[in-house]
C-alpha cells in the first residue's frame, strides 16, 4: 500500500510553545522524583511549563481537562496505557502537541514512538529537537485506540495480567482459570470488505503507527483474524499486546482496510492499546486520518517512510 503522499513531520520550536505537563503517579514506574527530573530536562533545552499538574488515579482527566482549557499547545504526559490514551483523545480533540512518556507496564504507544527509550531519554531527545508527526488512529464505539486492538475472547486474559501486576497471585489465578474457559468457546464473526468475512477466536486491528506492512502515514488500518492454537498463544496475544510476532504465522492473512464491522452473540470483550473495554456484539471500527500531532525526537521510527521491518 502506498502512503499518503504528503509530508507528514515538521520541526518544531518547543520553547516558543504554550506547554504543560500532566504525571500520573498511580502508574507503576512514576517515581516522586519525576516532576524534578522533567522539570531539569525541560528547563535544560530552554522549555518552561506553563502548567503542571501531579495527579492519582481519577484526577487524570480534570487535569487533562484544565490544561486543554488554558488553551495549552503542547502537552506532556508520564503515565501508564491508559492515562496515554485518554490523554492522546484529548490532543485529538484540542489539536495540542502530544509527547507521550512511558510510565506503565506495556508503554504501547511511547514505545511505538519513541523506541525502548526511557521516559527520562525520551524527553530529552525529543525536546532536543522536536519534530512533529501526524498520527492516525482506530475508533470503535467512539473509543479510539492509537496502536492497536484486540477483539474478543483472548481480552479477558489482561484481568489476570493485571492481577499479576498487583502481586494478587490468587486473584491472577482464579481470573486466568476464567479466561481459559472463554477463550476457545465464542468467536467473533467479521466483515473486513471487499469479501473477506468470516469467524476467528480474535481479530486483530493495527494502526499504522505500528504495522510493519504499512507506512506510518499510510490511510488505512491493518485486520487480521486470529485463532491462537493454544492457552500459551492466547495469553500471549493478551500480556505482550500488539508488539508480538503473529504476523509470522503462514496462516494469518492481513488486510489493509479503512473500516470493518464485528459481531457476536454477546457483547464483546476487546483491549484498545492494552486497555480493556466492553462493546456491543455489533460493531464498526474505521480508520481517523490524522488524529493528533506526536513531538518526536529525531531517528524516531515513525518519521521514516517505512518500518525497517516487513512481513
Amino acid at each position: 500500500m502506498q502512503g499518503s503522499g504528503r509530508m507528514f513531520q515538521q520541526k518544531i520550536a518547543l520553547h516558543k510553545l504554550k506547554t504543560a505537563a500532566v504525571l500520573n503517579r498511580s502508574s507503576g514506574n512514576v517515581t516522586a522524583a519525576a516532576e524534578a527530573t522533567m522539570i531539569e530536562i525541560l528547563a535544560a533545552a530552554g522549555v518552561t511549563l506553563v502548567e503542571l499538574h501531579v495527579v492519582e488515579g481519577g484526577g487524570i482527566e480534570a487535569a487533562l481537562d484544565r490544561v486543554a482549557a488554558a488553551g495549552v499547545e503542547a502537552l506532556i504526559v508520564l503515565g501508564g496505557d491508559g492515562t496515554i490514551r485518554t490523554a492522546a483523545e484529548k490532543c485529538s480533540a484540542s489539536g495540542m502537541h502530544f509527547i507521550a512518556l512511558p510510565g506503565g507496564t506495556m508503554n504501547m504507544l511511547p514505545r511505538a514512538l519513541y523506541g525502548e527509550r526511557t521516559w527520562q531519554q525520551a524527553l530529552h531527545d525529543t525536546v532536543a529537537a522536536p519534530h512533529a508527526a501526524q498520527i492516525g488512529c482506530g475508533e470503535v464505539e467512539g473509543n479510539r485506540f492509537f496502536c492497536g486492538a484486540i477483539f474478543g475472547t483472548p481480552a479477558h486474559w489482561v484481568e489476570a495480567r493485571e492481577a499479576l501486576r498487583r502481586h494478587s497471585l490468587f486473584e491472577a489465578l482464579e481470573r486466568g482459570a476464567q479466561a481459559w474457559r472463554r477463550t476457545f468457546s465464542r468467536r467473533v464473526r467479521y466483515d473486513f470488505g471487499a469479501g473477506a468475512t468470516g469467524a476467528a477466536t480474535a481479530v486483530a486491528v493495527l494502526c499504522p503507527l505500528i504495522s510493519r506492512i504499512m507506512p506510518s502515514d499510510a490511510p488505512a488500518l491493518e485486520a487480521a483474524a486470529l485463532d491462537p492454537k493454544d492457552l500459551g498463544d492466547a495469553f500471549s496475544l493478551a500480556l505482550s499486546g500488539l508488539f508480538t510476532d503473529w504476523r509470522r504465522d503462514g496462516n494469518v492473512t492481513t488486510v489493509a482496510t479503512r473500516d470493518l464491522k464485528i459481531a457476536a452473540r454477546r457483547p464483546i470483550p476487546a483491549l484498545l492499546d492494552g486497555e480493556m473495554v466492553w462493546l456491543p456484539p455489533a460493531a464498526e471500527i474505521r480508520f481517523v486520518p490524522e488524529a493528533f500531532q506526536a513531538l518526536v525526537p529525531e531517528g524516531s521510527p515513525v518519521l521514516a517512510s517505512r518500518h525497517e521491518e516487513a512481513v
